[in-house]
């Protein structure tokens, strides 16, 4: 329905100039007494049955603009365009008979004599109403093919504090159909400041940029968007190639492969990746990528002429054969390749992104502490953001599902207590033993699990000079830590309020064994990850290890529990002391005297440089696998 058709009973005055009002049927009689009683569908009722009858009903002009209205919302396209024709031939005249009467015409689909009566009642009306009638002959106009009096008319009466999304997508979508690239930037700014960006508008606007060769308005338009809806294949394509545009090869690479993992059918992606790539010095990678292509592509071509040059380029990089017995040649000293001119002409032109990190100026730069901790604590904080969306904004659940999983491992722990009637010798509340048992032991399972394929996951990130291996463990290791202390918090600050009062003791003891399960984490997931370059099934057999380290660190009991013939065999998981350390602090009777934090903390630095070492031994292998 037009917006100016509205459905309400007050009174808008159409001009009569000659009326015949002994013309009246008794219908329109019968309509008039039930509209003044209020008797709307009744009325409604009457005006249908006489409009089907094909019998002259005139209505006062005081109810008509409320009857059209009603058989708008009813549907009833042609009795309404049969009851202006009657009114308009009786004498009722003025620019809403004419709007009314346009505006049936229209739903109809009468479209172009629509558009011209709307242009007259349009010049008839006052001022204030001429913008929404023109929007709507413009829409028509759009329909009839006369695009240039539509585009004209939105671009006079477009404004954008009296329009709806409606009428500003049918305005963007026509401009841009047209190659109006001007009009639709024009529109598309001013209704994203004044209506709030949409990914819609703001693909077209995207569009718009990077059809007009504006690389970097288009590319971080598009990311905007991308923003407003991450799932969005249009905006994360047109990122993408502006990223090619610009001619910087690391982001690009970067931001094609991300948009590649979600859109592997974009096979023009898969092209202008490989282009980077070989210019990048990746042959190896680019030919993986054409081989995936298939031959039947529209860029059959440019998959044929890419995998010449590295083709090519393979066969001048080889060696010349050497006949056997001819004698070697003497090596002699190494020349720097720093100081040859052509390698130094070519760095002079480089940008600052692509300036390598082994630079004289570089190594410079990161003798400076401070100025290295401004960039490491950027670094770290840019991506902990992107790793709390990728993770948890995926999911509907979002940050909330951190908080779920650990519930539910409460949740069915605890029932398994209360059925089996173990409630009673725990020595504590039931949920706050096995919540302080379920979340300090995650803190070592999470972040071993996200460490264990960190660099596997992460790896078009090092394409960013300023992106180092080390700021992806700390990213994903701290944002795990955070996580748990703070769902601990959440938990036991419930448990004591809705739940069961208890004595607390010291919070600087639960972060220190909190901490000690962290440090044991990033040290057995950092060793893993890189010893699985040598045994892929290593990690199954940890998978297998961390499943028994479940159930006997702490989760279903504690040493002091245990007899002593027992306990002294378990005293060597190391993790058991952590998890009992914590415990204590909310059940004094719990902690226990045969925790040794000493000896978990052993354990916990041997493992974290065990996993340091590893990971600085075999970092190669793990990237290059």
């Amino acid at each position: 329905m037009p917006a100016m058709l509205t459905r309400d009973r007050r009174i808008y005055p159409v001009s009569l100039s000659v009326v015949d009002q002994s013309s009246r049927s008794v219908q329109a009689e019968e309509f008039s007494r039930a509209y003044a009683a209020g008797e709307e569908d009744a009325a409604i009722a009457i005006a249908v049955t006489a409009l089907e009858g094909e019998t002259p009903f005139i209505p006062p002009f005081e109810s008509l603009w409320w009857l059209c209205g009603e058989l708008v919302a009813r549907r009833r396209y042609r009795l309404g365009l049969e009851l202006t024709e009657q009114v308009w031939k009786q004498g009722y005249r003025g620019w809403r008979a004419l709007y009314l009467r346009g505006v049936f015409l229209a739903l109809c689909r009468e479209i172009e004599p629509a558009a011209e009566i709307l242009d007259a009642a349009r010049r008839e009306a006052p001022a204030g109403q001429r913008h929404g009638i023109a929007l709507i002959e413009a829409r028509l106009r759009a329909m009839a093919g006369q695009t240039a009096i539509a585009l004209a008319l939105f671009d006079e009466h477009l404004k954008f504090d009296q329009v709806s999304e409606r009428e500003v997508a049918a305005a963007l979508r026509i401009s841009h159909r047209e190659g109006r690239k001007d009009l639709v930037i024009q529109w598309a700014e001013q209704a994203n400041r004044m209506l709030g960006a949409t990914a819609a508008r703001t693909r077209l606007l995207a569009e718009a940029y990077f059809e007009d060769g504006e690389w970097q308005k288009a590319r971080a338009t598009a990311e905007g968007g991308i923003r407003l809806d991450p799932n969005d294949i249009v905006l994360g394509r047109i990122a993408a190639r502006c990223a090619y545009r610009e001619g910087r090869i690391a982001p690009a690479i970067t931001r094609l492969e991300a948009q590649l993992a979600l859109d592997d059918a974009w096979v023009e992606g898969k092209i202008l990746l490989s282009r980077c790539l070989v210019k990048g010095g990746r042959d190896k990678e680019a030919r993986r990528i054409l081989k995936e292509i298939g031959a039947a592509s529209e860029y059959e071509n440019e998959r044929r002429e890419l995998l010449a040059r590295l083709r090519n380029a393979g066969a001048d990089d080889m060696p010349e054969a050497v006949p056997p017995g001819t004698p070697r040649k003497k090596r002699g000293k190494r020349q720097d390749v720093l100081q040859d001119p052509e390698v130094k002409k070519i760095m002079s032109n480089m940008p600052a992104e692509f300036v390598p990190r082994w630079t004289p100026e570089t190594l410079a730069a990161r003798g400076n502490p401070l100025t290295a901790i401004k960039r490491l604590s950027h670094s770290v904080r840019t991506l902990m953001l992107r790793e709390m969306m990728a993770r948890f904004g995926r999911h509907e659940l979002g940050y909330l599902w951190a908080v779920l999983e650990p519930m539910m491992h409460v949740l069915v722990i605890s029932l398994i207590f209360y059925f089996i009637r173990a409630r009673d010798s725990l020595g504590m509340n039931m949920v706050l033993f096995v919540t302080t048992g379920v979340v300090p032991l995650f803190v070592y399972l999470k972040t071993y699990n996200q460490l264990t394929n960190a660099l596997k996951q992460n790896r078009p990130l090092l394409n960013h000079s300023r992106v180092q291996p080390m700021d992806i463990f700390f990213a994903r290791s701290i944002l795990e830590l955070f996580t748990h202390i703070f769902v601990l918090i959440l938990f036991v600050t419930f448990i004591y309020v809705f739940v069961d009062k208890y004595t607390f003791g010291s919070a600087l003891s639960v972060l220190v064994n909190l901490f000690g399960l962290w440090i044991f984490g990033i040290g057995a997931g950092l060793a893993l990850g890189s010893l699985a370059v040598f045994v892929e099934s290593i990690k199954n057999i940890m998978d297998g290890l961390n499943r028994l380290l479940y159930i006997t660190s702490g989760v279903f009991f504690t040493l002091d529990m245990m007899p002593a013939s027992v306990a002294q065999y378990m005293a060597y998981n190391p993790l058991l002391h952590f998890v009992d350390g914590v415990r204590g602090n909310f059940n004094p009777l719990m902690g226990g005297t045969r925790v040794d934090i000493v000896y978990a903390f052993s354990w916990a630095v041997a493992i974290l440089a065990l996993g340091l070492l590893a990971d600085r031994a075999l970092r190669s292998r793990v990237l290059d696998r």
